[in-house]
């Protein structure tokens, strides 16, 4: 656990009128997790860390700095289902009897659904071999489990969300679905003052990883979730934001400049995995031990993801060819 994320989190501050930013540590690498309070017409929490006593303790205190307790919070409202923004909702609660709403496919990921698991893992397992992971590291699907058991309590989701809605109890704020970085994620817009609570599909200075997910069942292909996550950016920098509350770090006051940064940067990254494979034809994981040489061992489902999603957009553009060896597809231009 990093001690240095717990030092620097904790931090309380009202972001814009009515929503405070509540700064709560995590034991991950991407830092302290933002989570907000919304003073409208019910008492609203949107996200709430992972499950770790020091999250817990800094939640509470940053109810309290802002007059409130967390008894009187009254629903909650997750942006995505990744453990540092959904692991204490059960203990949050149990403590305050709140409904928790959520886009429809976080729910298995909260309730921790078992037979979806299941199928989860079997997924990953599949999916892997195909891009050519060795079998030694294999072993990264069941710590993705453990870690799922280990920083997030299994919660009941009362109420789904879906776009352009407007969130329950919450009149001035509208319901934005921006998948990409997970296929459940939200974003709360506020048109009166041009407020995006944006989870992390904006975030200032790291681009948000477009992770691969499961399909919804045996039945789909697995979303492109590179691809979603460029519409869902390319849908906010049309609309009128004068400021982004983001999952991590601060907030993001230019956000339409932003987003032309990501989307030119990611082809970029596009253009690098075309050079390589100039070379010649490669497996997905070799194209990730390229791209990301220093950080692929340790990051491999954060690196394999978004090596996955450059293989997407070169394949809708019918820039590659594919062929199936000792169960791996190779990938050549």
């Amino acid at each position: 656990m990093n001690t240095s994320d717990h030092q620097q989190a904790g931090s309380v501050q009202e972001a814009a009128p009515g929503v405070y930013l509540i700064e709560i540590p995590t034991p991950f690498a991407v830092g302290p997790v933002n989570v907000y309070l919304i003073a409208g017409e019910a008492l609203t929490l949107v996200d709430a860390g992972p499950l770790t006593p020091e999250a817990w303790e800094a939640l509470k205190r940053g109810i309290e700095w802002t007059g409130h307790r967390m008894e009187e919070i009254e629903q909650v409202v997750l942006t995505h289902h990744h453990v540092d923004h959904c692991g204490l909702l059960a203990k949050v609660r149990a403590v305050s009897g709140a409904q928790v709403y959520a886009h429809p496919l976080a729910v298995p990921y909260v309730e921790q659904d078992e037979a979806f698991m299941q199928f989860h893992d079997r997924f990953f397992y599949e999916l892997y071999r195909e891009c050519g992971v060795p079998e030694e590291k294999l072993m990264i699907i069941r710590k993705y489990h453990q870690k799922v058991l280990t920083f997030a309590e299994p919660c009941r989701i009362d109420g789904h969300l879906k776009h352009e809605q407007t969130v329950p109890r919450l009149s001035d704020w509208q319901v934005l679905y921006t998948p990409g970085h997970s296929q459940s994620h939200l974003s709360l817009y506020r048109a009166k003052d041009r407020v995006l609570i944006a989870g992390d599909h904006i975030i200032k200075r790291i681009s948000s990883n477009a992770f691969i997910e499961p399909p919804r069942d045996q039945s789909h292909t697995r979303p492109l979730t590179l691809v979603q996550y460029r519409t869902a950016l390319e849908m906010c920098a049309a609309k009128e934001i004068d400021l982004v509350l983001a999952g991590h770090g601060e907030p993001v006051t230019n956000h339409r400049e932003l987003i032309t940064q990501r989307l030119q940067r990611n082809w970029e990254r596009t253009n690098t995995l075309r050079s390589f494979l100039r070379e010649g034809e490669k497996t997905a994981y070799e194209l990730t031990t390229l791209l990301f040489p220093q950080i692929f061992e340790k990051e491999l489902p954060l690196t394999l993801s978004e090596t996955l999603g450059h293989i997407d957009l070169l394949m809708i553009l019918h820039q590659l060819e594919t062929r199936r060896r000792d169960g791996a597809i190779y990938y050549s231009l």
